[in-house]
């Protein structure tokens, strides 16, 4: 196991797990419930991490996170071609039936 980012929240920290997923890589999430720690032990220790089972897999990981995290959070919403729900620009599949978005 490799620790590859560490998460400014916890629904980020799932949100990563789950892109990583997506792209087949396993993942899993250290301190899920350590932020109530913060002031006890320091603040960045407290925050999620996540961590890729495989560390043959830390680059492609990294490469996913770092795009993900630099999507334009500006960028118009897109519409699943499927059930024509409305996404935000960075999800990859739709949040409501799980299609891929185009």
């Amino acid at each position: 196991m490799k620790l590859v980012h560490k998460a400014t929240n916890l629904p980020e920290a799932h949100l990563l797990v789950g892109l990583l997923a997506q792209h087949r890589i396993a993942a899993r999430i250290f301190n899920a419930n350590a932020s109530s720690l913060a002031g006890e032990i320091p603040v960045d220790q407290a925050r999620p991490q996540v961590w890729v089972d495989d560390p043959a897999h830390f680059e492609r990981a990294r490469a996913l996170i770092d795009d993900y995290l630099k999507a334009k959070p500006w960028a118009p919403p897109r519409k699943c071609s499927r059930c024509g729900e409305e996404n935000p620009a960075s999800f990859e599949i739709c949040w409501s039936c799980g299609n891929a978005l185009d």
